[in-house]
């Protein structure tokens, strides 16, 4: 691209900067987003490597997580970055057509408005990408504390160099906004000098050969993956309903112009023949398709994603709950004091109304052959297990659990590939083991972890978890007294397995509930900016529209109830297509779940997480309502002139 066209460029960008403003700042937080994120897991290498060799088992787990969290955290982030910036810059052409065309008609040719278009683009993604990152700097102490706040980990986070941040996040942004932006450069020198001379523009609703086939292809993988998994293990579920949303939300916007805008028409039905305002909003939405998807874009997008995690999440809670009913044989569970496990364990083993305790013995190990990978492991007694908690083999055989042997359950199977007479490398007491595979377990995380070691070859595991209690035939509720009388003023509690599965699920909730905050917030931020930046764009777009409105002689109030019923309707269409994602998805994964659980002779729970999804629509609809309203605030102006 030569000088002169960018030089050109940026007198233009300067001349039409109201245009080029929502996609300014949609880059620019889409670069401090990245930069954040980048940020963030650079972090934990900086910790990790200011520790050294000083660093303790658990911090090198706490930073693992992190490391993990933080990754799928920015992956999130760069697809609603990439989604919301490319959608942004299609408002662009929407609103300039009447200027490009007139430059058609003084004789500029198709490949000097694209090129013309691309500069304005290279001068605008510059210009985003320095902000974002001047931005994205001095954030990096508060975010580093606030993680710690918050308590995702106890130990002070290291900010990492600058450089690496700005090195990533500012030609991620340069390269989306490219990318974004050619296409609509390509469809701003298909614009015909005529369309200088029109006052108004039906646009195009049938989608390009491209994006017929790009949706087409995510339809397909959405469809052949649900159904190829529909007897896989219910993390797998889980798993995909983290990557599907972003498949089906490209597919969806792949065909956007053909269903948003048919969508906002069919939610006005009930309104438009009693309130003209909510007809004409549906007119002017049915005839802007393409300002009309862009402004629906980030609602699809954060819905659809939020939704569908939200409910997969809470359905695996119900799948471990009923994991919980299913195998759980001890009528009582004892959660004892700090510090009072082994004395804990030693009274209820002497109380005569015993029969069995099975005592949950939990730690951390290396595994593989350098020994850097720390797994949880159990240190398992077959037989009081077998008896308190229903461990079984669906292959190999329990009984051969001792010694230098392992059984694995069937996550851990798909995990790593290695099943029964397999083997896996361990380091126990500082020296290296190698530990045959002799049985593949249900999964069962609140059970026991998906390794399990014979208790004869941990002879340091101490009682530290949970005490599975099996009384005497006929005489659990004067064991569960006795017990209580025998442990006060230890801090120990002691529940019936229902009171216990109950807990742990509520705690699952909790932890679930949590860690989606952190991985969804940044991104959620995002969209909450996307959303209200989106509906001032789109209001600012349809100006000649309301000034068409004024000389008809509609009424200031009308022409503020027209822009707010567009928001409404567009907003609801993003909504009502984000619930279908999540609903799909949903459904995806309780199919898995009772799939597995089916013959164990209990019933799945279904607990759909209400109030996070109303408050997904609540926000969505009450920020397109403020940006719409603050997008008529000059409409006193324009009526007192």
């Amino acid at each position: 691209m030569s000088s002169a066209t960018l030089r050109l460029s940026r007198q233009t960008v300067r001349a039409s900067w109201p245009a080029y403003l929502g996609a300014f700042v949609a880059l620019a937080s889409g670069v401090v987003l990245t930069a954040t994120t980048v940020t963030l897991i650079g972090s934990v290498d900086a910790t990790l490597a200011t520790l050294g060799g000083g660093a303790t088992q658990d911090q090198r787990s706490q930073l693992d997580d992190l490391t993990s969290m933080f990754g799928i955290m920015s992956a999130i982030s760069l697809f609603m970055a990439i989604f919301v910036v490319g959608s942004t810059f299609g408002f662009v052409i929407a609103t300039r057509r009447r200027e490009l065309g007139l430059l058609r008609l003084i004789g500029a040719t198709g490949r000097q408005v694209r090129r013309l278009v691309l500069g304005e683009s290279i001068v605008v993604a510059v210009a985003a990408a320095v902000v974002g990152c001047l931005v994205a700097t001095p954030l990096t102490g508060p975010v580093l504390a606030l993680i710690r706040l918050i308590g995702l980990t106890d130990l002070h986070l290291v900010a990492p160099p600058a450089w690496p941040a700005w090195a990533i996040a500012a030609p991620t942004g340069i390269v989306v906004a490219m990318l974004g932006a050619r296409r609509s450069a390509r469809r701003a020198a298909r614009i015909s000098p005529s369309a200088a001379l029109r006052e108004a523009t039906v646009e195009r609703t049938r989608p390009s050969v491209a994006q017929l086939v790009v949706g087409i292809l995510c339809l397909a993988t959405v469809l052949t993956t649900i159904v190829l998994t529909q007897h896989a293990e219910p993390l797998f579920a889980l798993v995909t309903s983290v990557l599907l949303p972003e498949v089906v939300v490209i597919a969806v916007m792949s065909f956007g112009t053909l269903i948003v805008p048919r969508l906002a028409a069919l939610l006005a039905l009930p309104f438009a023949g009693r309130d003209v305002t909510a007809r004409l909003a549906r007119d002017d939405l049915r005839a802007g398709v393409r300002t009309t998807t862009s402004v629906a874009a980030p609602v699809i997008a954060i819905s659809a994603i939020a939704g569908s995690m939200l409910l997969a999440l809470s359905f695996t809670a119900d799948w471990t709950s009923a994991q919980d009913r299913a195998q759980l044989h001890a009528p009582l569970v004892v959660r004892p004091g700090a510090g009072h496990e082994i004395d804990a364990a030693t009274k209820i083993a002497a109380n005569p109304l015993v029969g069995t305790v099975d005592v949950r013995r939990q730690l951390t190990i290396p595994f593989e052959e350098d020994g850097q990978e720390r797994l949880e492991v159990d240190a398992i007694d077959v037989a009081t297990a077998t008896i308190a908690r229903g461990l079984h083999a669906t292959k190999g055989d329990l009984a051969r659990l001792r010694g230098p042997a392992v059984a694995v359950s069937e996550t851990q199977v798909i995990d790593s590939g290695v099943g029964v007479g397999g083997r896996l490398t361990a380091w126990i007491d500082g020296r290296r083991t190698d530990l045959t595979v002799v049985a593949v377990v249900p999964a069962a995380p609140d059970l026991y972890s998906d390794i399990l070691l014979p208790a004869d070859l941990l002879d340091a595991a101490e009682p530290g978890g949970d005490l599975f209690v099996v009384p005497v035939p006929g005489a659990e509720t004067q064991a569960a007294k006795a017990l209580s009388r025998t442990l006060a003023g230890t801090g120990s509690r002691v529940l019936t397995a229902e009171e216990w599965i109950a807990e742990v699920t509520d705690q699952v909730r909790r932890s679930n509930n949590f860690g989606l905050t952190v991985l969804l917030g940044p991104a959620g931020f995002y969209a909450a900016i996307a959303v209200v930046n989106a509906t001032l764009i789109g209001a600012t777009g349809r100006r000649r529209q309301q000034r068409t409105l004024d000389l008809l002689g509609a009424t200031r109030r009308q022409v503020r109830r027209s822009v707010l019923w567009q928001a409404v309707l567009v907003t609801g269409a993003g909504l009502v297509l984000g619930a279908l994602t999540t609903a799909l998805l949903g459904w995806h994964v309780r199919r898995t779940v009772t799939a597995d659980l089916a013959g164990s002779g209990v019933d799945v729970p279904m607990t759909i997480p209400w109030l996070p999804l109303a408050a997904i629509v609540v926000a969505c609809v009450g920020l397109a309502l403020a940006a719409a309203a603050a997008g008529t605030a000059d409409l006193r102006k324009r009526a007192a002139t």
